[in-house]
């Protein structure tokens, strides 16, 4: 026979249900809790690590030039008054012995170049160019008047590059004085009234002066069978 069940036989079961489901729910809130507290511990332990804002970048190469002495003569720190004059007046006898010279100019999009004869004038600081007022370069000397020139001897293996500020002129007197035969190819005569003279002032140039192909030759053979780098001689940059 059944027994009968009162209500107040009852309710203490549904309080211990109560509490024994209330026991995992307040387990997961404080679980929850913890995992919530550790994630913002973390979080702020990161943060804190993080190092500062870089309210200081490293100085660029064009920044490093800028707060260059002004007086910079070469990448070599060391280099003596001596030594860079030396190294200047090597590229101007260079220049002027070599006498062919690549110029080139910008036309806006891209550079261009052509061999020219130059006439160096070390005493004037400038090299000289006659040229047509029919080709472009003379516009794009006016436009872009910034250029640089180079001279190449491969056989001794001896090398100038300058840059510069380049002018076209109509000095006829100029260009009488730096007529020449080979000049006849292009014009009749100094008085033809197309030819105009490109005058360059170089600011700063780099030299590569070694001691000759063979001698090169044997320093970079060497330096390929015992590891070193070769010896091929001098290389400078100067300011003129």
């Amino acid at each position: 026979m059944a027994t009968a069940t009162t209500t107040e036989d009852k309710k203490p079961a549904r309080a211990a249900t109560k509490s024994a489901a209330a026991k995992p729910a307040a387990k997961s809130a404080a679980s929850k809790s913890a995992t919530n507290s550790g994630a913002a511990a973390t979080l702020k332990a990161k943060t804190a690590s993080k190092p500062a804002a870089k309210s200081a970048k490293p100085a660029t190469k064009s920044a490093k030039r800028a707060t260059a002495p002004a007086n910079r003569q070469s990448r070599d720190s060391s280099m003596t008054g001596k030594e860079h004059d030396d190294h200047v007046d090597r590229v101007w006898e260079l220049a002027k012995r070599i006498g062919i010279a690549m110029f080139v100019t910008w036309d806006g999009k891209e550079q261009r170049a052509r061999p020219l004869a130059a006439t160096v004038e070390k005493d004037e600081g400038a090299i000289y160019f006659l040229t047509d007022i029919n080709g472009e370069k003379d516009d794009q000397v006016s436009e872009f008047p910034h250029v640089s020139v180079s001279f190449a001897d491969h056989k001794h293996s001896k090398y100038v590059a300058l840059s510069g500020k380049a002018a076209v002129l109509n000095d006829r007197t100029k260009i009488k004085e730096l007529w020449n035969p080979f000049a006849k190819a292009w014009w009749d005569s100094p008085e033809d009234p197309a030819i105009r003279v490109i005058k360059v002032t170089p600011h700063d140039a780099e030299l590569w002066d070694s001691p000759g192909r063979i001698v090169t030759t044997i320093s970079m053979l060497a330096a390929a069978v015992t590891g070193r780098s070769p010896k091929i001689g001098e290389n400078a940059k100067v300011v003129l």
